[in-house]
């Protein structure tokens, strides 16, 4: 229980500008950066408890964030040169830094920051720059064609770690120093999409690919959280992604009805595993590449307006998802298990959300929406199938219920209910059962 007993100190900033038109004319452009600064964040909590009693020790840890922070710019623009183009265009930067040490302390509560002792420490950068294009092009009245790209480079550098085993009580006992190897990584992402609406009915083909990149903390950082470690993997591979969906929609007076077909076929997948390993006394964290898994589903989704009686809106959606791992050959089991034909790790099979909003008039709205979520695993092999425990994924139902009343357009008070019906269930820790909730907006 040690780990859960901390004093923390932090001081972040975070700086944002944007600047935008949106004439509809022949040229708009938006324009988005951000900052985020960890100017000070200092967490100290003692290294276990007493052998002699169930106190804490007076040695600890202080982990530090103090100079981690991130960065990312946006710059989008459309050119409308005719009635059938519809060009857009832009560029994308980020940066992600991490300065992530854990001290050793003899007094865990008071005392200096920082000390000459570390137990852990974790630094590394990953930036990304990309550019990006795409043409909307309406080539007949019910026809629209869109094409586009998007080019991108990625790179992990600065990669350093500082890892070290200690006795039980918290003596420094082995040292490891290890400098990451770089990445660099340079991708082109095309995607199409063809839409054909001739009436009340529209059907749309659409293709891409994706690459989602390690983040830093994937790949550097070494941190506890209560009694789970995360061990970082310098040596991750961008993740890659081709999907293909095919939609098929229906427009009737007040709402409408879509089906959709998609599936998704990913390689070298980034999934977080939680494992025992032999090197650490409690459960250890970490992201692996999956050489490759594919996703296939269909979803109906639905809403209307005004049903049975005026102000009630009704929508819903149902989705069902066979996701299977189809290769990970580098896989290693103690117990013989295996991965192939498994279902992917965090993706449940069945999802359904329906619900209903009344307004009866332009002051009040109220909201019950119900949400169900079939079983889900947590484990590559699908071993886990023992329900509320700790790291269990369980179906669940739940209920919830909102009131809001709206003062004039920049005014608004609500009250809410979530899981009403106290449903207990684990997504890999409990999760909240019955919730009030009650919030005020105002808007400048």
């Amino acid at each position: 229980f040690a780990n859960s007993n901390y004093t923390i100190n932090q001081q972040h900033l975070a700086n944002a500008f944007t600047l935008k038109s949106d004439t509809g004319g022949l040229f708009d452009f938006d324009i988005a950066l951000s900052r985020y600064d960890y100017l000070e964040d200092i967490q100290r909590s003692p290294y276990g408890v007493t052998s002699t009693g169930p106190f804490f020790t007076t040695n600890g840890k202080i982990a530090r964030l103090d100079g981690t922070n991130w960065m990312n710019g946006d710059a989008k623009f459309i050119w409308r040169p005719n009635e059938a183009h519809e060009v857009s265009f832009g560029l994308h930067a980020d940066r992600y830094y991490l300065n992530n040490p854990t001290y050793a302390s003899t007094i865990w509560n008071s005392g200096p920051d920082a000390t000459s002792k570390m137990y852990t420490d974790s630094i590394g950068a990953t930036t990304t720059a990309a550019l990006w294009g795409q043409d909307a092009w309406r080539f007949a009245p019910d026809f629209k064609l869109t094409l586009g790209g998007r080019l991108e480079n990625w790179q992990a550098t600065q990669g350093f770690n500082l890892a070290t085993t200690a006795n039980s009580a918290g003596t420094i006992t082995r040292t490891t120093i290890q400098n990451q190897p770089e990445q660099d990584a340079t991708r082109f992402s095309p995607k199409a999409s063809l839409n054909w609406k001739p009436n009340e009915w529209q059907v749309t083909a659409s293709f891409g690919q994706a690459y989602r990149f390690p983040t830093v903390t994937e790949l550097y950082q070494i941190v506890q959280t209560g009694s789970v470690y995360a061990v970082p993997n310098p040596n991750l591979a961008p993740e890659n992604a081709l999907s293909e969906e095919l939609a098929i929609e229906r427009s009737f007076d007040g709402g409408k009805i879509r089906l959709s077909l998609f599936n998704e076929h990913v390689d070298d997948a980034l999934i977080q595993q939680t494992a025992f390993l032999a090197t650490y006394p409690v459960p250890v964290n970490y992201v692996t590449n999956v050489q490759a898994i594919r996703n296939t589903g269909i979803e109906i989704a639905a809403s209307k307006k005004d049903v049975f009686i005026a102000g009630l809106e009704m929508f819903g959606s149902v989705t069902y998802v066979d996701s299977r791992i189809l290769a990970d050959p580098t896989w290693a089991s103690a117990t013989g298990t295996s991965v192939v034909g498994k279902h992917v790790p965090y993706v449940p099979d069945w999802r359904a959300t329906i619900g209903a909003t009344y307004t009866p008039d332009q002051y009040w709205a109220y909201t019950v929406a119900a949400r169900y979520s079939g079983k889900q695993y947590s484990t590559l092999d699908n071993t886990d199938i023992i329900p509320n425990v700790y790291g269990a994924f369980n179906k669940f139902f739940v209920v919830d219920v909102k009131a809001r009343y709206k003062f004039n357009e920049q005014a608004s008070i609500s009250l809410g209910i979530d899981n009403i019906g106290n449903e207990s269930y684990t997504l890999f820790h409990p999760f909240p059962q019955r919730t009030f909730i009650a919030d005020a907006k105002i808007t400048f």
